[in-house]
């Protein structure tokens, strides 16, 4: 039965007129071409959307009327690719590459997943805006000449942290608390410590090693 129908539809014979597009009705279209107007339906193969005075080929046969291509369109509107469904875009032997002079932009209020072996990002200027973002990776290098950053709460937890800079400043408004098991503080010049009172106090000893010791 099936072998029927392919050989039916393979047998059905259909004519092709050029004509314009008067209406829009949903998925449907209304086409106006030689021998009169038809109410007809996109092909699967016509991925660029019609839109109302649009030059179409239209494919008329014994299961109706069909827009097989959007041939010409005046005003220079947007020419927008819409499929039925699902849309897949393959390239097993090769590579797909999207060139566009303005812009390239990707809105879907579902998830947009991202797989690849690399991946390279080159812009002059970049924003990011996320709600809530994880990162999960075994390394992370990063090469920057400026680094600023505003956050009302920072918390870091790490087995072991390292910086190597050349000055440090930091600027306290309230206090500071340091919590350790062993600290050292060492200074090839000078330590300078000012407070309107410093407290010292240690369980066992307590010691004030130099060549000059002086108090009050």
């Amino acid at each position: 039965m099936r072998d029927n129908l392919a050989r039916q539809r393979t047998e059905t014979l259909a004519t092709q007129e050029v004509g314009t597009v008067t209406a829009i009705l949903g998925k449907r279209l209304m086409v106006r071409v030689g021998s009169g107007e038809y109410e007809a339906r996109r092909a699967v193969s016509c991925l660029v959307e019609p839109a109302l005075g649009d030059l179409v080929l239209l494919a008329l046969h014994d299961e109706g009327c069909h827009v097989l291509a959007v041939l010409e369109r005046e005003g220079g509107g947007a020419t927008r690719l819409v499929a039925e469904g699902d849309l897949e875009m393959s390239a097993p032997a090769g590579k797909v590459t999207i060139h566009a002079q303005s812009g390239v932009c990707m809105a879907t209020p579902g998830e947009t997943t991202l797989a690849s072996g690399k991946v390279r990002v080159h812009a002059r200027e970049g924003a990011l805006a996320v709600e809530a973002m994880s990162y999960l990776g075994d390394r992370l290098v990063a090469k920057i000449d400026h680094v600023k950053t505003v956050a009302r709460s920072v918390e870091s937890v790490a087995d072991r942290w390292v910086s190597r800079v050349a000055r440090a400043y930091r600027f306290i408004a309230e206090s500071e608390q340091v919590r350790a098991r062993y600290y050292e503080v060492s200074a090839k010049a000078a330590v300078n410590i000012k407070s309107q009172t410093t407290l010292v106090t240690s369980g066992e000893l307590t010691k004030i090693d130099g060549g000059q010791v002086h108090i009050g």
